[in-house]
């Protein structure tokens, strides 16, 4: 019986020490959602300057019907987010006090949702890209069963500076 445990022992030792290994260490480049929210959140904080972006429209073939280049309106509008629930939009409009709120998805998207719809800009944009100093927000609507004349699909990018 002793010979049996004394046989068993060094194989038991090295499959409990690979067990450890490889359960008993997280991966450091690994950061919970939690801690990416807060991270994203302190990139956005701050004032951006709406720089550039574009308007795509796109017919029932997939084909660009129309772009327009953006912003077409003077001043360019400014985004203030350092209220970290109210946006304070700065525009032709004047200045303007707008709920939002920053999140990302369980499939890990980030996104800004902007709530006011009295001035039609009730819409959730992915971030797809954002730096210390530049952001890009996306928009892309789909339309199902678009027939021939009709658009079905609309990508609007955003392009920000950071004051």
């Amino acid at each position: 019986m002793t010979s049996k445990i004394t046989k068993f022992f060094p194989e038991t030792v090295i499959l409990l020490a690979f067990v450890l290994l490889f359960s008993g260490c997280k991966k450091h480049d690994e950061v919970p959602q939690q801690d990416q929210l807060t991270l994203l959140k302190q990139k956005v904080s701050g004032e951006w300057e709406f720089t550039k972006g574009v308007y795509m429209e796109y017919d029932e073939t997939g084909k660009v019907s129309y772009t327009e280049n953006l912003p077409f309106e003077s001043p360019k509008p400014w985004y203030d987010f350092r209220n970290p629930e109210i946006l304070y939009l700065s525009d032709r409009y004047g200045r303007q006090a707008i709920g939002y709120k920053i999140s990302i998805s369980d499939n890990n998207i980030s996104r800004i949702e902007i709530g006011e719809k009295s001035y039609d800009i009730a819409h959730t944009f992915n971030i797809t890209n954002i730096t210390d100093t530049n952001m890009t927000w996306v928009l892309e609507q789909r339309f199902d069963n678009a027939g021939p004349g009709f658009v079905s699909r609309v990508y609007t990018e955003y392009n920000f500076t950071k004051q």
